[in-house]
């Protein structure tokens, strides 16, 4: 084969080599020209606009749950101090500095550090927009839940309230500002309105108290924090004891024990008897006496009362008008020591 001939095939192969790599080259993009081109330009955030009229109560603002108000700056902001701030707000700081929220003489306090802008934030920015650009309790700026509750666990964080991570209060997203108000002389820690705040969400609890029996809780005798810690707690539904019973045995000492003879679904839940926030049945009873009874004791509920007294329970021949349902009827008037008898001969918890 002539020297030229082969030379001529090695061109061309070098020929058609480079030309597939150019136009690999110009098919390809680089990494960083694609994520330049998908990229989108970010659009700029506006500061949500809040009328001055807008006074609305604690926790109940419409701009709750916006986007975050973008004031660039104002945690570095200056402190401007609660006198400007009583330019605007003077009711506010009226309220304030009758609560241990505004002792000033107190360095624990808001007031005793940087006054309103302790939980606020600086105000400078605050002022040179004309009321933006501040921490708002209510979130009317966007601000989430989470950030909102950082700062009143800034201090509160300890006692009643070292459960409140991972309760159901806070499970369900509420803030403090949704049942507390600083600026408010009377809110829920107060005995006299406490329950009508609860009763906002807890409806069904409302209206049990309603019934015929029930606990002094409409008369504001029996709060809700007297059995439950809102904040959370070791218990079950937020109950400041452990169990159920140890909860009724603050107040209901006399029906803890020992007893010599016990009654065991008494001993083990109040609740498998009573309904705690009222029932249509005396004594707070899930059912009237008899049927309750009778959900464990069936022996006594047979024809001719079992190995009970005929007379007593259903119908028999001797008796045919007797009913164990009727008017009087009922186990406790001889079992008159349901929760534990003491007496030797009370076996029966009739002494």
């Amino acid at each position: 084969m002539p020297l030229s001939y082969k030379f001529s095939i090695a061109l061309t192969a070098i020929i058609v080599f480079f030309s597939s790599y150019q136009y690999a080259a110009e098919q390809s993009t680089p990494a960083e020209t694609l994520a330049v081109e998908n990229t989108a330009p970010e659009e700029p955030k506006e500061p949500v606009e809040v009328k001055p009229e807008d006074k609305v109560e604690a926790g109940e603002a419409e701009h709750a749950f916006k986007q975050e108000n973008p004031c660039a700056g104002q945690a570095e902001g200056d402190i401007m101090g609660p006198e400007v701030c009583a330019d605007c707000h003077l009711d506010k700081i009226q309220t304030m500095q009758m609560s241990p929220h505004g002792v000033a003489a107190d360095s624990r306090s808001p007031f005793g550090k940087d006054g309103c802008e302790t939980c606020h934030g600086p105000g400078a920015l605050h002022f040179e927009t004309e009321g933006n650009c501040i921490i708002s309790m209510t979130g009317r700026y966007g601000e989430s839940v989470y950030s909102r509750n950082e700062t009143c666990l800034g201090c509160h964080q300890s006692g009643d309230r070292m459960h409140w991570e991972a309760s159901i209060h806070e499970a369900e997203g509420l803030a403090c500002v949704s049942c507390h108000s600083i600026h408010t002389r009377n809110d829920v820690i107060h005995r006299t309105t406490q329950n009508e705040v609860c009763f906002k969400c807890h409806k069904d609890i409302r209206s049990e108290t309603f019934r015929a029996s029930s606990h002094p809780i409409r008369e504001s005798k029996v709060v809700c924090s007297d059995c439950h810690n809102p904040h959370g707690s070791a218990g079950t539904t937020l109950l400041k004891q452990f169990t159920v019973n140890e909860n009724c045995y603050s107040c209901h000492a006399e029906k803890r024990g020992p007893f010599l003879w016990e009654h065991q679904p008494a001993s083990e839940d109040c609740t498998l008897c009573h309904r705690v926030h009222g029932s249509n049945h005396m004594a707070l009873l899930n059912k009237p006496g008899p049927k309750l009874c009778q959900q464990c004791h069936i022996a006594q509920a047979g024809i001719r009362g079992g190995n009970h007294i005929s007379n007593f329970l259903d119908y028999d021949s001797g008796s045919p008008g007797r009913n164990r349902f009727l008017v009087a009827q009922n186990c406790a008037n001889c079992h008159s020591k349901v929760h534990g008898s003491n007496h030797p001969s009370g076996a029966a918890l009739q002494r």
